[in-house]
């Protein structure tokens, strides 16, 4: 048997609930804004560092052939490129714990050929500077 309700005994009845059933419990904190430690001023997350340096160092042991032929100084050199990169973005931009970790797996993957690719771009950049201004000074010379 259904009764009919006017409007107002329906708000009489279902807004006292709705109000109590929709309050919200105040939001977690993300996994990247916790256990923040204060260097000289800047708030660190410690543990997505870490996290983010054992998916390096982890990751370094598992690299190519081609990269590990170097000898170990260039491999360390790369390994820590590598660690500065990853953990100032960290700092800059505060990523979960998972996100942190498999970008770092990434970036000790791929260290080298990063490497490898800024510095050609950088000696390429470096290259046509030196090759305009060749140029530059002999067409001012050819102009006396």
């Amino acid at each position: 048997m259904t009764v009919a309700l006017t409007f107002r005994e329906f708000l009489t009845g279902w807004l006292p609930a709705m109000a109590a059933v929709s309050v919200t419990p105040p939001p977690a904190p993300a996994l990247g804004h916790m256990f923040l430690v204060d260097l000289g001023g800047v708030p660190v997350p410690v543990v997505t560092c870490l996290l983010a340096a054992l998916g390096i160092g982890l990751s370094r042991l598992l690299a190519r052939r081609t990269e590990a032929q170097l000898g170990w100084l260039s491999f360390a050199a790369v390994t820590v490129i590598m660690l500065v990169v990853v953990l100032l973005w960290i700092i800059e931009s505060r990523p979960s714990w998972l996100y942190a970790f498999v970008v770092s797996i990434g970036l000790g993957f791929s260290g080298y050929s990063l490497v490898e690719l800024f510095g050609e771009q950088v000696k390429s950049f470096m290259t046509d500077i030196f090759d305009k201004a060749r140029s530059t000074i002999g067409r001012k010379g050819d102009d006396t």
